[in-house]
């Protein structure tokens, strides 16, 4: 396993300095088209296979405010994916296996093994209707120290979760008037660390399931512009109840509750250049357990996201939304979110991708706490990437995290370096 790591290490390091120096390639590799890998036929299926190697460098492995507590290290990462697709007429079906196996210098304990399992269907009925199912199996982590009011674990927090999505749809896409409808189910359950050292829940409090149904109606009010109304529902149930201490005192609180949204917007494409969504309304959350009646919140909510495209080979993303989440601080979060990010081709070979994203976390209590945690992210990054033949990219990146918080326990300041190597037939 050393030895294939080193191999990879020396391809890396030969494709960034092609990278850098602009070298000049094999006729064979000038003369390849880059575009969307092509995949291999396999009788009426087409398999694309994909695999990316990344050597990084975090210097907070942790998360950790500055001081002892900051770790570093060099981290090797292989994930390998493959994709299956079919197409029966207008009907697409798609299977996709992944696996990412992550390995850290010096901190074996943080090392981790992730994978899944997405399956698409996607029916065609008529010129008006249609219907978007998923299924997805994921065996994923939590990073140590990563989630906020979650104990520090001698390895990461590993779960599994099950999802069931699905989108109907009625109206043409020119029509004067188009519905959708689209649901959700969620189960998530954490395999370890579910018991503390007393036999106290410890991540089995953090089990839970979701239920979700919504509904948006689209009318168009010119040829490229509609107004939409949106109204969901989601319920959060936090399968493991309320664990009570010696005296009766409740060691935490389960936080089940019911979320429902209403919203009317817009979404357009004013010119070729610019595109965009926007979506204002309420969105109301109501805890199950009575205790926590005075933690139910009413707040504005809203989503918007705008592209716009000077040029042919560079464009600008913008994005903002305001939204509850779940949390292991507090009952739940109020998240407000900025984001902006430029995509810029530099040549038919090399592009890059610039982006800065902002994210404020309020968390709710229940009365009568005094102290109300807030923390705020900011998170710079660069990416580069180089086509270096139709089925090998090279690439670096760089990011930067600081996190502030009025617990100073919850902050940090974080740098990740490093270069990839990705092949995609």
């Amino acid at each position: 396993m050393k030895k294939t790591i080193q191999v990879n290490v020396n391809l890396l390091g030969a494709a960034i300095a092609s990278l850098f120096v602009l070298a000049p390639l094999p006729a064979a590799a000038q003369d390849a088209g880059f575009g969307k890998p092509a995949g291999v036929p396999w009788g009426p299926i087409v398999v694309y296979p994909e695999g990316t190697v990344t050597i990084k460098h975090n210097d907070n492995i942790y998360s950790q405010p500055n001081g002892p507590g900051e770790k570093s290290a060099t981290i090797s990462v292989l994930a390998p994916s493959v994709k299956l697709e079919a197409k029966d007429g207008p009907h697409t079906y798609d299977v996709t296996a992944r696996v990412e196996d992550g390995r850290y210098s010096s901190y074996s304990s943080a090392n981790y093994t992730d994978y899944g399992l997405t399956a698409n269907a996607q029916w065609v009925f008529s010129g008006r209707s249609g219907l978007k199912l998923q299924a997805q199996y994921a065996k994923g982590h939590d990073d140590q120290g990563a989630v906020p009011g979650v104990g520090f674990h001698t390895k990461p927090d590993e779960w599994h979760q099950t999802t069931f999505a699905g989108v109907a749809g009625y109206g043409a896409e020119g029509a004067q008037g188009r519905v959708e409808v689209d649901f959700g189910l969620i189960n998530k359950e954490y395999d370890n660390f579910r018991r503390d050292g007393f036999g106290n829940p410890d991540n089995l409090k953090r089990d839970y399931d979701t239920t979700r149904v919504g509904a948006t109606f689209y009318w168009r009010v010119m040829p490229k512009t509609q107004i939409l109304f949106n109204a969901s529902r989601a319920e959060y149930d936090y399968s493991q109840n309320s664990f009570i201490g010696v005296g009766g005192v409740p060691n935490w609180t389960n936080v089940s509750s019911t979320e429902i949204k209403y919203q009317i917007g817009v979404t357009w494409e004013a010119t070729a250049q610019t595109t965009g969504i926007f979506k204002v309304g309420n969105t109301e959350k109501n805890f199950w357990k009575s205790g926590l009646s005075s933690s139910d919140y009413s707040d504005p909510s809203w989503e918007a996201a705008v592209k716009w495209s000077p040029l042919t080979y560079s464009n600008f993303d913008f994005m903002t939304a305001q939204r509850p989440g779940e949390s292991s601080v507090g009952n739940a979060s109020l998240d407000t979110l900025y984001g902006a990010s430029w995509n810029h081709a530099w040549n038919s070979r090399l592009s890059s991708v610039v982006s800065y994203n902002y994210l404020k976390n309020e968390y709710q209590y229940n009365s009568g706490t005094a102290f109300q945690q807030t923390d705020k992210t900011d998170t710079y990054s660069l990416k580069l990437n180089y086509q270096w033949t139709r089925v090998f990219k090279v690439g670096g990146f760089y990011e930067y995290t600081d996190k502030t918080s009025n617990n100073p326990g919850s902050e940090y300041k974080r740098n990740i370096y490093g270069v990839f190597l990705n092949a995609a037939i």
